[in-house]
């Protein structure tokens, strides 16, 4: 059980798949981050306007609602806007560069950038810096 000292604030992650769900929940919640799962967009969709988490981790290929999807919904609500995004894909391996495949996915709408993208599989230590900084930072905003 973590104390209201240690809670760094909540992560959710979106992830259709089990294994890689439950070990970025783990590794997370040993860094002190609370986390929550959705196995699909649809899942995800409620599970934001329920609770705001401080940060969403996103798989773009997911069952019932793609994570594009999500990603256009979420981020045209003014009150989910904000809400920063680490897209993490296996969609690149097939396509190539991961940020301009991501980009051309995600930004044809005006909406804002993703905090960051990362490639499956997963560099740990890169995405621990990046949920530091994206946490921190939404947490300085608010």
């Amino acid at each position: 059980m973590l104390t209201e000292k240690q809670d760094r604030g909540l992560v959710l992650i979106v992830e259709d798949d089990p294994d890689f769900s439950y070990l970025l929940s783990s590794l997370l919640g040993r860094r002190g981050f609370r986390t929550a799962r959705a196995y699909d967009g649809v899942e995800a969709l409620e599970h934001v306007k329920r609770s705001r988490p401080d940060l969403v981790t996103l798989d773009l290929q997911m069952p019932n609602k793609a994570g594009t999807l999500f990603y256009r919904q979420m981020k045209s609500r003014p009150d989910l806007r904000e809400v920063p995004v680490i897209v993490i894909t296996g969609l690149t391996r097939i396509s190539g560069d991961p940020e301009n495949v991501v980009r051309s996915l995600l930004l044809s709408e005006r909406l804002p950038p993703p905090f960051a993208f990362m490639e499956k599989p997963c560099d740990l230590r890169r995405l621990f810096l990046l949920v530091d900084q994206a946490v921190n930072g939404a947490k300085s905003e608010a």
